[in-house]
């Protein structure tokens, strides 16, 4: 969706509303790397081989494994997402390899883990760096031995289960300081696939820019039929530090505050942070430090924003721990 001259009717709108994506079509853009990206998907689906996807937070990781999974034979059954994350130490073996009833306080009843409900289909690991040297023994046992033993039970359990994994860590370095099992890692990574930044494909940002538009069009019930060509040029010179998540969020929110039925250039200066009026009229230009701290609130605020209130996404995405994020929260009173 280039520039806008001409207005479509509301009825060519809805025709070109697109459909349910499925398989490599999830994958939007034109960009060489990502059409080489979608032609190894391909290749690749058909394998029982453990893929690791590597990119920054906001590439589109889960997206690329809903892809390979959609493209395999074990498209009928089960897909799996796990964000490692968010799962804390005590209830992360139980949540993926289950429980037999009585294994702990607070087990009443036998449960599945995660890789059995997946059996015949895919479990996708994202944020794997963040998994207990524990937890990292058991997953490297499922891979050689392809069986699995719930918490407080003596009985093996065969499951059928590939493993897609992500990263967006420096695995060499975990790998280095010890975090990080190595043989593990060679086993998860039988394929590896990069993702690349936004900034690195910004040619992709209008087709982008067009689909999202399409699919909040319908979500929010509003005729939004394209994007100014300034728009479009502001949006292409950004850093896009959270990547194709970031552009979907800004995106959605310039919808959503847009009078008009064409995204303007004006609205989309009236969201982004680095374009708002002055960090503060209330603060003395002079106190850089008062200024500073301003800044600091509304941007945790806007990467809070982009990581839909996942705190721990949010820490990743600032390059701080999940300690430091909850102390300047506190800090600014932000809840």
């Amino acid at each position: 969706m280039q520039g806008i001259n001409s207005t479509p009717t509301v009825m060519e709108i809805i025709t070109t509303l697109p459909q349910e994506r499925t398989g490599i079509d999830r994958i939007v853009g034109n960009n060489k790397t990502i059409i080489s990206l979608k032609n190894k998907i391909k290749r690749i689906a058909g394998s029982k081989a453990t893929v690791m996807i590597l990119g920054e937070s906001g590439t589109g990781k889960e997206l690329i494994a809903r892809a390979i999974h959609e493209e395999s034979q074990r498209k009928h059954n089960q897909f799996i997402p796990v964000d490692c994350s968010t799962l804390t130490e005590t209830i992360i073996e139980s949540e993926l390899f289950g429980h037999i009833k009585g294994a702990f306080t607070g087990a009443d009843k036998n449960k599945k883990g995660l890789f059995e409900e997946a059996n015949g289909g895919t479990i996708f690991l994202d944020e794997i760096g963040n998994l207990q040297p524990h937890i990292q023994s058991k997953l490297l046992r499922f891979l050689q031995e392809r069986e699995i033993k719930p918490v407080g039970s003596s009985k093996i359990v065969k499951v059928d289960v590939r493993i897609i994994s992500a990263t967006n860590i420096n695995v060499d370095e975990e790998i280095s300081q010890g975090n990080f099992r190595e043989d593990l890692y060679y086993r998860l990574s039988a394929i590896e696939l990069h993702i690349p930044p936004l900034r690195e494909r910004r040619d992709d940002i209008p087709v982008l820019a067009e689909h999202f538009i399409h699919m909040y069009s319908h979500d929010l019930q509003k005729t939004i039929i394209g994007i100014r060509d300034d728009a479009l040029e502001l949006l292409s010179n950004r850093e896009w530090k959270g990547n194709v998540r970031e552009l979907q969020n800004v995106i959605e929110h310039a919808m959503i505050v847009e009078d008009n039925t064409i995204l303007s250039k004006e609205t989309f200066m009236q969201i982004l942070p680095e374009y708002k009026e002055g960090i503060s009229q209330e603060l003395s230009p002079l106190n850089l430090f008062r200024a500073i701290e301003e800044f600091e609130k509304k941007h945790i605020i806007y990467v809070l924003s982009l990581a839909h209130h996942n705190k721990s996404r949010a820490a990743k995405m600032l390059g701080i721990s999940r300690s430091v994020l909850y102390e300047k929260l506190k800090k600014y009173g932000i809840h």
